[in-house]
């Protein structure tokens, strides 16, 4: 077979680093097949440095592709890491077969990086390499202190540099005084052909911020006052033994006052603060910078290689609000919901009564098992000795036992499911809480603590999954949720693998209540999405301390800056401003909304209806008025629109003798296609229908008039914002 040449060529029109590339990987082997480590690298055009070209010779019938933008590190070994790449539901296609004139296709055909099918979609880049980390410092709060007196409007700069080699620091050297230091005649290290970090990037979460999106720093840094503003400088590097920060703080005049370094190396944990004593220009010690760090590192637990085939972690269709089972029915702990909350038995019945989404807890045991339940904490019952020194037997009365609570992380499963526990609730609200365990053995679907892996094979597959993954969080009062907690890599990858393993075709999305989780998530793994869930201005509910989730803005800034795809706002706080929902609309991103303020109806329409969120999180979904999974719904549609353009009936004609459809049982007689499409149209509206098909074979658009239809060469495009 003749080989044809499939030309690519795309205009970025955003800001790319020196060492920055663009690449191109698709379904063909000449593409890497998904594998951006064996892409197709494209060259820059010397005339416009904007337009990146490239060329295969194939002889595949069709081929999908997609741009990203890359660079390459060197620590042990070359890496390719990508930093942006588009992240549309489907990718871009193209049928060379019947596009290829001469041998050619796609010779004058010119793409737009990010845009495609009618919208913008791009997505950062995940962690691929077991070397690889992405480091995130954030100042904030009181931050900066000067020994003597203090300052405002300062500016910070972060530098990334490699300790092996002579980077220049804007012309800055450290100061020395003449004859009282040894020179440094120690030679660099040459046989390093490439950086091993990339250069830092600062993102800018103050309230005040017009855009949060990481970008680069200026020369003389970016403004920070103590506890006004929140900056999050980050790198990536693959080679984190010889990283080091240089933190140079300036006046609000751009005169450099003093500066530190940091060292990654000397760091104990994963995550954490120090503090880091700054010197002026004369060597002299004149204040310190307190830094909280966060070290990213790449999903290690085995799973399915994560190619770019696929991806749901910026998509979104606009449609009427979804609607998702808060903790499966319900909450029935303290609401007694029909079903005890974040069981299997729960999840299914939601799923019935026709929840688009579930919403559930996960968190692990002592022995590192994703189970799901709400509390960091349980109680276990202990039967008091009566004084002949027997235990009290049968129905135990409160007065009759003690209650010792433990957290969950220091039960192992089995324990989880042997011992006699109750909420934490219960001994004091014994009239209006439920018990956690019952007396009597129960089936195992109905039973607390299944595991991710269980809700994952056994909940009905046509519901979506919100998985809420738990972390405990310092309070404003002082109070931590759980101290003494797993190491934050390890717990996420366990969570990520057993869903990246076990779920390769429900609808997920991740949501979590701490702003470094949601980064985590987002970094590690490029498949899901990620919702930030805020708290914000409350009264109910035990604030945090973390700045991230202080206000709704605050958070819906967290949000853009880390590239997530929403937020779930706290209905108490809409309910007083609703602004944080057209801010998120503003900058892009998907709103939904839970709280306890949802279990009345008319506060459920006005999010609906009036603020316009494009989720709902409730109690009790489908009790009082059932209604119809909406994914079921555009299933079926789709079913009937296969139905009409199959090849039992010709859109020109009516349908011949030879194959009347009123042979077929329990199928509806139409005069005419015409006629049944409108009758189908009648049943399922048109924001079911489903986002984007493909006919390959021409047909009357005419009588399609009701669709929104796009003729477009010889084939027939439904256009309409996709939703997973």
């Amino acid at each position: 077979m003749a080989l044809s040449r499939v030309h690519f060529t795309v205009d970025v029109h955003r800001q790319l680093s020196s060492n920055e590339s663009v690449f191109v990987t698709g379904s063909s082997s000449s593409l890497g097949e998904w594998r951006p480590t064996e892409s197709l690298p494209l060259q820059s055009l010397d005339s416009n440095p904007n337009r990146w070209v490239g060329y295969i010779d194939t002889n595949d019938d069709a081929l999908k592709f997609r741009y990203f933008i890359g660079y390459k590190l060197f620590g042990e070994v070359e890496r390719l890491i990508v930093s942006a790449w588009e992240a549309h539901l489907i990718p871009r296609h193209v049928l060379i077969k019947a596009e290829a004139r001469n041998g050619e296709c796609r010779k004058s055909h010119i793409d737009l990086f990010d845009y495609y099918a009618g919208r913008h979609s791009c997505s950062e880049g995940w962690l691929q390499y077991d070397e690889e980390n992405e480091i995130l410092l954030s100042i904030h709060g009181k931050a900066l202190k000067f020994y003597k007196s203090d300052r405002l409007n300062c500016k910070i700069k972060v530098n990334s540099l490699d300790v092996r080699r002579r980077e220049g620091l804007n012309g800055y050297v450290p100061p020395s005084r003449d004859g009282e230091e040894e020179l440094d005649d120690d030679e660099e290290d040459l046989s390093l052909p490439l950086p091993s970090h990339s250069h830092a990037l600062v993102s800018v979460l103050s309230s005040t911020s017009s855009n949060c999106k990481y970008s680069p720093q200026s020369e003389k840094g970016v403004t920070f006052n103590n506890l006004r503003d929140y900056l999050v400088f980050r790198t990536r590097s693959v080679a984190v033994d010889f990283l080091a920060f240089f933190i140079e703080i300036f006046s609000e005049e751009g005169k450099r006052i003093g500066s530190c370094y940091a060292l990654p190396s000397t760091l104990q944990d994963s995550s954490g603060q120090t503090s880091i004593p700054f010197i002026n220009s004369s060597g002299r010690p004149i204040g310190q910078i307190t830094v909280d760090y966060l070290f990213i590192r790449n999903l290690r637990i085995p799973h399915p290689r994560q190619l770019m085939d696929t991806t749901y972690a910026k998509h979104w269709k606009k449609r009427s609000t979804i609607e998702v089972g808060h903790r499966g029915a319900g909450n029935s702990y303290t609401k007694f919901a029909m079903a005890r909350e974040n069981t299997i038995h729960s999840l299914n019945i939601a799923a019935k009564n026709g929840a688009d989404y579930v919403e559930f807890d996960v968190q692990l045991t002592k022995d590192k098992i994703a189970v799901i339940y709400h509390d960091f904490h349980v109680l276990l019952s202990v039967a008091r000795r009566n004084k002949e020194g027997v235990n009290v037997e049968k129905e135990l009365q409160p007065q009759s036992t003690d209650y010792h609570e433990m957290a969950l992380k220091d039960l192992t499963l089995s324990q989880l499911e042997l011992l006699k526990m109750d909420h934490l609730a219960y001994p004091e609200q014994h009239a209006n809480v439920a018990k956690l365990t019952s007396e009597m053995e129960e089936e195992a679907d109905l039973c607390p603590f299944p595991t991710l892996i269980d809700a994952l094979h056994k909940v009905d597959p046509d519901v979506g999954f919100n998985i809420e993954v738990k972390y405990p969080m310092m309070q404003e009062d002082g109070l931590h949720e759980c101290a003494n907690y797993f190491e934050r890599n390890n717990f996420v990858d366990i969570i990520l693998a057993d869903v990246l393993k076990s779920a390769p075709h429900r609808r997920i999305m991740f949501s979590s209540f701490d702003p470094d989780i949601c980064a985590m998530i987002a970094m590690k793994q490029n498949r899901y999405p990620v919702f930030f869930l805020c708290v914000g201005e409350t009264q109910r509910y035990a604030r945090f301390k973390d700045q991230r989730c202080s206000t709704s803005l605050a958070s819906v800034n967290f949000a853009c800056g880390a590239d997530l795809l929403g937020v779930n706002f706290n209905s108490e706080d809409l309910l007083v401003d609703p602004r944080p929902v057209r801010r998120a609309s503003e900058l892009g991103l998907v709103s939904f909304v839970w709280g306890e303020d949802l279990d009345k109806k008319e506060h459920i329409n006005y999010f609906k209806r009036d603020v316009g969120v494009d989720g709902i999180i409730y109690d009790r979904i489908g009790e009082e008025e059932r209604r119809q999974n909406v994914f079921v719904v555009e299933r079926e549609a789709k079913k009937a629109l296969n139905l009409v353009t199959s090849g039992d009936s010709t859109p020109q004609r009516n349908c011949s003798p030879e194959r009347d459809r009123t042979n077929t049982p329990n199928t509806p007689q139409f005069q005419s296609i015409e006629e049944e499409v409108k009758v189908d149209c009648q049943i399922h509206p048109l924001s079911y229908f489903p986002s984007y098909y493909r006919i390959h074979r021409v047909i009357n658009v005419s009588l399609f008039n009701h669709l929104p239809f796009q003729r477009e060469s010889q084939e027939i495009h439904f256009y309409r914002e996709n939703q997973i």
